[in-house]
């Protein structure tokens, strides 16, 4: 057993405050107790009180869901992060070199894809001559069409979290942690201005924290949420990590901000932009867009990669302002150890090309709310839960891979080595070769704990300009032109009802600024 009594206070203390340690905090602060029924007092201990600096990020539609689990009222999470709505992502001059074949674009959408009576009718848009489809995204989902429109994907008075459409978010990540910091002091998570100076251990793992004003922590549960230090979850240096940046180049990223003139300016869904050796993000926030160039350190320099930054915006190199991130591509083997678990950078990072960061700190709580009760009871969960975060890095990585050894791009070493089968994992290799004659299924994404399924493939596939499938099937020839007629035919029926039951991002904003 781990001794603590079915009864007594639990104790918990994270170390590293920023937007993985204060959500942690918001959620178990608010979910725990009642999974556990006993009271559970949470300490998060910071360094120092200093505000994080924040970047425009974006996030995928699980952290609504989050965000109602840890009791936050939409409206005011948005109008205290400067946060917008994200319906998706648009990716520019991924497919072809834009000096060769101009420039392209496609459209990753949340939400499920449109079917007909329940059937995919991927098959059938395939049997058309190439000439003859409709983008995949717009023939399969409104979501491109409404948030290019300028629509947002709900009502103003639509209950919080829902609406007509699936989507996100894109948020300040600075505003986003101070959000949570105070939303959690209020609610009784005690903050904790200190240096840890000390790692006590025992027999189950980490018995307490030494700060430097000589004070001593202990805790049942520890928290790593010290970011790439992993200074808990790594303390004695004998937890392996898992690079992937011979899979993932990217290593790198240089950020700015341009400010909006209006709320006309937010778009509702990200911008990502292939470049010589990288991409860059384009998130347009209420007051601004923040804006990064994510490469890899290895295909190209710093300055190289600041004045395509400055390129894209439009701005002599020498006037931007910028600042400079560093990445570990990759993640801890061991991600709960005894009693400690590490969440966000301490755990691991994958690049943001599908907004995956906050994703993952999500994730790492809903599962913690689970096993935390088996590990209070004396089970041996780390194993566990271990496989289950393993599940979620594979399957992220194995999806960013395929945005980049799709591509038709040979002008750069970075992109011709993306398409090198010796960088491409096994997993994704093998899917590749099966869907040279068949469409992604649901029986090809068996687990539960995944990111992304059939569905997200299929948007990047295609957009991409896969062309498997197999032969043609067999049947009437005009079986594929009748799907698509009937296909097309609901898609316009969820337009209808879509547009009925959305307003204008403007408006929606507008309306939000005078609560």
């Amino acid at each position: 057993m781990n001794g603590v009594e079915p009864t007594s206070e639990v104790a918990i203390v994270i170390v590293g405050g920023g937007t993985a340690g204060w959500l942690t905090a918001a959620f178990l602060q608010n979910q725990l107790p009642h999974t556990l029924n006993r009271p559970v007092a949470i300490s998060v201990i910071e360094a120092e009180d200093i505000p994080t600096v924040g970047v425009g990020e974006a996030t995928i539609p699980s952290i609504r869901q989050t965000l109602a689990a840890c009791g936050i009222e939409e409206h005011v999470f948005l109008k205290n992060c400067n946060a917008t709505f994200k319906q998706g992502i648009e990716f520019i001059n991924w497919r072809d070199d834009p000096k060769i074949a101009g420039g392209s674009s496609y459209f990753h959408p949340f939400g499920d894809q449109v079917m007909v009576a329940g059937k995919d009718a991927t098959w059938q848009w395939l049997q058309l001559p190439e000439e003859q489809r409709t983008a995949y995204a717009e023939q399969f989902s409104v979501q491109s069409e409404i948030s290019k429109s300028g629509r947002a994907p709900k009502g103003f008075a639509d209950k919080p979290y829902d609406g007509a459409l699936a989507y996100a978010y894109h948020l300040d990540a600075g505003m986003l942690a101070q959000f949570l910091k105070d939303l959690c002091k209020q609610r009784g998570v005690r903050h904790v201005v200190q240096k840890v100076v000390e790692v006590e251990r025992n027999e189950k793992g980490i018995a307490a924290v030494h700060l430097d004003n000589e004070k001593r922590i202990p805790a049942d549960i520890f928290v790593d949420c010290t970011g790439f230090a992993a200074r808990l979850i790594n303390s004695d240096k004998s937890n392996r990590f898992n690079s992937l940046s011979d899979v993932l180049f990217v290593d790198r990223a240089v950020v700015t901000r341009v400010e909006n003139e209006s709320l006309r300016d937010v778009l509702g869904y990200t911008k990502s932009t292939a470049q010589s050796a990288g991409w860059i993000w384009d998130i347009a926030l209420q007051d601004r867009r923040g804006i990064g160039h994510v490469y890899s350190s290895r295909y190209i320099d710093d300055d190289a990669a600041r004045a395509e930054l400055a390129a894209y915006v439009g701005r002599p190199t020498e006037t931007l302002e910028t600042r400079r991130l560093d990445m570990r591509i990759g993640y801890h083997d061991q991600q709960w150890r005894g009693n400690t678990v590490a969440i966000g950078l301490s755990s691991g990072f994958l690049e943001p090309l599908e907004s995956t960061g906050i994703y993952l700190i999500e994730m790492a709580n809903w599962a913690m709310l689970e096993f935390i009760p088996r590990y209070l009871a004396g089970a041996q969960v780390q194993g566990h839960y271990n496989r289950v975060l393993h599940n979620h890095y594979d399957n992220i990585a194995d999806f960013l891979k395929l945005h980049y050894c799709l591509s038709n791009r040979r002008d750069t070493a970075f992109w011709r080595d993306n398409c090198d089968p010796k960088t491409i994992s096994r997993s994704l290799l093998a899917n590749l070769d099966a869907w040279k004659a068949a469409v992604p299924s649901i029986y090809d994404f068996d687990r539960t704990t995944q990111c992304f399924s059939a569905t997200n493939y299929k948007f990047v596939l295609y957009g991409m300009g896969w062309n498997g499938g197999g032969e043609p099937i067999s049947g009437p020839a005009d079986y594929a032109t009748g799907m698509m007629a009937e296909l097309s035919q609901r898609r316009s029926k969820l337009r209808d009802f879509v547009l009925r039951d959305t307003v204008p991002t403007v408006a929606y904003f507008e309306a939000l600024q005078k609560l």
